[in-house]
């Protein structure tokens, strides 16, 4: 190897990293992953502190298609030869149903606004990534629309949110 070839491209591959290319759809998937886990668990709180038997039933429905999702990044984690995130816990507060409807809308939304930079940044070298990540946002459009719809029949004033 000449002195002047990548020698951090080298020591990846030495030490079984991935090439740069990999780290950055890698870095999205472990996000993704971290919201998607998050959220599962967020959900299932929200769930459980539901008034509404249906809600609570369509909120469970929804934490376990984020569970899906969250497995099949997983799966495409590890092709890349990455290794899955921890994902910190969080807490919810005591809040109304109409609240934690509220809270898992602006979930929904906080994800939904990082996933077109992150497509951006693969979508050129991961073309399959940024196809599989745009299928799970289709998906979460129809919770934030479900969600959506449940906190206006929840609540004669949420009309001011649509």
């Amino acid at each position: 190897m000449a002195f002047g070839d990548d020698w951090s491209g080298w020591w990846r591959g030495f030490l079984g990293s991935p090439p740069d290319r990999d780290l950055e759809a890698l870095e999205v998937l472990r996000q993704r992953y971290v919201e998607e886990k998050q959220q599962i668990e967020r959900f299932k709180q929200h769930a459980r502190n539901m008034h509404y038997p249906q809600y609570q039933k369509k909120l469970l429905e929804m934490a376990t298609e984020k569970s899906q999702y969250a497995e099949s990044i997983a799966k495409r984690i590890i092709a890349l030869g990455g290794k899955l995130p921890e994902v910190p816990e969080g807490s919810l507060t005591d809040e109304n149903s109409w609240r934690h409807l509220l809270m898992a809308l602006e979930e929904e939304n906080r994800s939904a606004d990082h996933l077109p930079e992150q497509l951006r940044n693969i979508e050129s070298h991961h073309p399959d990534i940024a196809k599989f990540l745009r299928q799970i946002s289709q998906e979460q459009k129809k919770h934030r629309d479900e969600i959506r719809a449940m906190l206006m029949r929840s609540d004669p004033f949420a009309l001011s949110l649509s």
